[in-house]
């Protein structure tokens, strides 16, 4: 015999978030610009408390190294894409990240290879 369940004792149900390719275009395109800014600001600071030093290092480090790690913060948007089943919000993310790959590549590349 089934006894009828109270409505507090029934399983609630997260809402996914809505799966859309603009909002990984979006967050693939915001994430290292916003990124690249905070990073750079922060490079700054601590270059002038005299933590950080440049020298030593190729002219163009501190931009190349703040640019790749840039790129790297679309992981943060790309895992809550996926922990949410978001497959088009990643499909969105892939455009940007091309992009930014490529145009480090064309900018750093010829000084690495």
């Amino acid at each position: 015999m089934d006894r009828p369940t109270h409505p507090s004792e029934r399983p609630i149900y997260k809402k996914r978030p809505k799966d859309n390719f603009w909002k990984g275009l979006i967050a693939g395109f915001l994430f290292p610009f916003v990124g690249y800014a905070v990073l750079l600001l922060i490079y700054d600071q601590l270059d002038n408390l005299g933590v950080i030093s440049d020298l030593g290092m190729s002219p163009d480090f501190r931009e190349r190294t703040l640019a790749l790690i840039s790129i790297c913060l679309i992981i943060i948007p790309a895992n809550y894409f996926r922990k949410n089943y978001m497959n088009n919000a990643i499909r969105g993310l892939v455009l940007p990240m091309v992009i930014f790959v490529i145009l480090w590549l064309y900018f750093y590349g010829p000084g690495l290879f």
